[in-house]
């Protein structure tokens, strides 16, 4: 399977000295449960299920991400694999400090850890990894982490801006910073959802993410997820797209969070 970027669903509020975007974005839990949408070709994928739970809280200085994925995948061949995938972040309301850590089990066998730490200036920055082995990894210029990435995407969609790419550090892997490209339709109202009644007719936008390795040429990209996202940075639908298969999420379950007191 394609690694997915378990940071690109956390969806924190930016807030950069000097500038504050208008959007209002909101710690929240939320769980969406996941189905197999469509097999490629000759996958042999027959069925494939699961859930993701995302918890986002906010301290007066900083933002902090908790999100789980776990799949079940059976082939025709009645081959089960099951991926259970745990995220975890830390991330300065500067913009400018980052900590992560990542544990990945394949069939209840831990398959990989990550953990580490970035910084990032207004000349770039450096990711050190203590897991699985110490290593530093530089940070081009205007290099973001996960929360900046998605305030600035929902500061071009309210402007009308389709297409978005930047250069996006989340620790997933230990191949350093994605070239994220993302696509921005035009938005649609929100339907009826659990725990969102308040926000029916909002605008939805609709966003398909493209990852590429950090100054790519190719023209077809390591991984790619679609989701509908509202301005106040909820995902109310995704889908993940594997090399062979597709799954999509249906959020089932949302509450929002209190914001501290500062």
């Amino acid at each position: 399977m394609a690694r997915l970027s378990l940071a690109a669903l956390a969806l924190p509020l930016l807030c950069l000295p000097g500038r504050v975007l208008a959007a209002d974005l909101i710690p929240h839990h939320a769980f969406y449960e996941l189905k197999l949408k469509d097999q490629k070709g000759q996958s042999g994928i027959v069925d494939a299920s699961g859930g993701m739970a995302i918890e986002v809280k906010e301290t007066c200085d900083a933002w902090l991400t908790e999100q789980r994925l776990k799949l079940r995948v059976v082939r025709d061949e009645e081959e089960e694999v099951i991926t259970d995938n745990n995220f975890t972040s830390w991330e300065a309301k500067d913009g400018h400090r980052y900590r992560f850590s990542v544990r990945n089990r394949l069939n209840g066998v831990v398959n990989e850890e990550l953990r580490g730490e970035a910084e990032i200036g207004a000349k770039g920055g450096t990711a050190k990894f203590t897991l699985p082995e110490r290593r530093e990894v530089a940070l081009p210029k205007g290099t973001l982490f996960p929360t900046a990435h998605v305030g600035e995407l929902l500061d071009a969609a309210r402007k009308g801006v389709h297409i978005f790419r930047r250069t996006v550090f989340d620790g997933a892997t230990v191949d350093g910073p994605d070239e994220i490209n993302v696509v921005i339709e035009a938005p649609v109202p929100l339907e009826k959802l659990p725990g969102l009644d308040q926000k029916i007719g909002a605008p939805a936008w609709p966003m398909r993410w493209a990852f590429f390795p950090i100054s790519s040429t190719q023209a077809t990209p390591d991984y790619e997820l679609a989701m509908r996202m509202l301005d106040d940075g909820v995902v109310v639908g995704l889908t993940l797209v594997y090399e062979d298969f597709e799954v999509t999420g249906k959020i089932t379950f949302f509450a929002a969070l209190p914001k501290p007191k500062c």
